[in-house]
């Protein structure tokens, strides 16, 4: 081939050459700023996700008040919360429970600052802890001497059925159990020892040695005073003081009868078949700051629904009163109908007839011969305390 057949042919080839390269360049360029930005879209993502769980974390520890106002099917926003990494997160409290013992979704969603994280949602659950869970709980001893019964029914299913009743008044203490001349149909547990003596009979077995829990929370006295002399109906043998919160009922006649759903005082005490009737319906709270002492009459729920009536202890005593409790057995005496809860109190059932309901207790002593039924709907009324429940924590999908 001749010089004149060959010109022009370096040009073009050096132009192909240099495109091949540009195009190489950019695709490896081009590839490079991909993985650049997959890279930090990946780490966006990544502290998104630690924010929405450091959102989650924060909840849980500092629980709002406010989500004790919801309702069933309601939701609480907590908003925008800025990271110092310039994250953020925002948590919503979803109830999701029917109205009975608390469940809550907890929905946190967390982003960062950059376009590329998007936002990471993850979820978890809160429960409340049944209060009554067991038939008696205590935090101290559990005795058992009274020549009685225990046994279980669900009174959201139906009254109370011999025939029916069922196996669940199980029983826990918080130091030691002792059962004699008692039939228990359920489980007996106890933190150190379990002792049956004679004629005790825990047809679900017992366990002895079992893990402690955490003290039952004391609750704070209501705010403003014992309950005004006003919501309290005056007669014969019924006295009572606003200012000191005592009421005392005295005399077979003496029936005083509470219409409202709370209230609060310093000790109620029944004497001489005394009678306090509460209609049940609405439901009633009655606060004591130091006593119950019904060993001389009775309590007496018109509805017949545990879950209806409630006795609570407050606050704290350097010399904290027992309490007392008689499950009617006479001529014109009321079987009890309703929840105990003392948690540093001292309770001693005296009664030889029905009692209907739960009792926690610092210490509990049964004594009269009477029979316990444990209603298994006050496990499902709604509780102070709270838990995160174990497994709950997801990732939603499309984050």
């Amino acid at each position: 081939m001749n010089a004149s057949n060959r010109q022009g042919f370096i040009l073009p080839t050096v132009i192909f050459a240099v495109t091949i390269m540009s195009v190489v360049a950019v695709v490896a360029l081009s590839t490079a700023t991909d993985e650049r930005r997959t890279s930090r879209a990946s780490r966006e993502s990544t502290l998104a996700m630690y924010a929405a769980e450091a959102g989650l974390r924060q909840t849980y520890g500092a629980w709002p008040a406010g989500a004790a106002a919801l309702n069933p099917g309601d939701s609480l926003d907590l908003g925008w919360t800025s990271l110092p990494n310039k994250a953020a997160y925002r948590a919503v409290i979803h109830r999701v429970d029917k109205g009975g013992l608390q469940e809550y979704a907890v929905v946190v969603q967390g982003r960062r600052t950059d376009p590329t994280a998007g936002i990471m949602t993850i979820q978890g659950a809160v429960g409340a802890v049944p209060t009554f869970r067991y038939a008696v709980s205590t935090d101290s001893g559990l005795y058992l001497n009274n020549g009685g019964m225990f046994d279980g029914y669900d009174s959201d299913r139906g009254a109370y059925v011999a025939a029916s009743a069922d196996s669940t008044a199980d029983l826990r203490s918080g130091v030691d159990l002792y059962i004699a001349q008692t039939l228990v149909k359920g489980v007996g547990s106890a933190v150190t020892t379990v002792t049956l003596g004679t004629s005790g009979v825990v047809t679900g077995g017992t366990t002895a040695g079992i893990a402690p829990v955490p003290v039952r929370d004391i609750l704070p006295c209501p705010a403003g005073g014992y309950t005004p002399t006003a919501k309290v109906p005056t007669g014969p043998g019924i006295s009572y003081n606003a200012v000191t919160g005592v009421l005392t009922l005295n005399g077979g006649p003496t029936n005083l009868t509470l219409t409202d759903t709370a209230y609060f005082f310093r000790s109620i005490v029944l004497t001489n078949n005394a009678k306090l009737t509460l209609p049940g319906n609405p439901r009633v709270n009655i606060v004591l700051r130091d006593s119950l002492n019904a060993a001389g009459g009775n309590i007496i729920n018109q509805s017949n629904y545990p879950p209806a009536v409630s006795f609570s202890s407050c606050g704290t005593s350097a010399t904290p009163a027992y309490w007392a409790l008689s499950s009617g057995s006479g001529p014109g005496a009321a079987p009890g109908y309703f929840s105990v809860y003392a948690p540093n109190h001292v309770v001693y059932e005296l009664g030889g007839g029905d009692f209907y309901g739960a009792v926690v207790a610092w210490i509990y002593y049964a004594t009269g011969g009477g029979r316990f039924h444990y209603d298994a709907a006050l496990a499902r009324q709604p509780s102070k305390r709270l838990e995160v429940q174990r497994g709950s924590w997801a990732q939603l999908p499309g984050s």
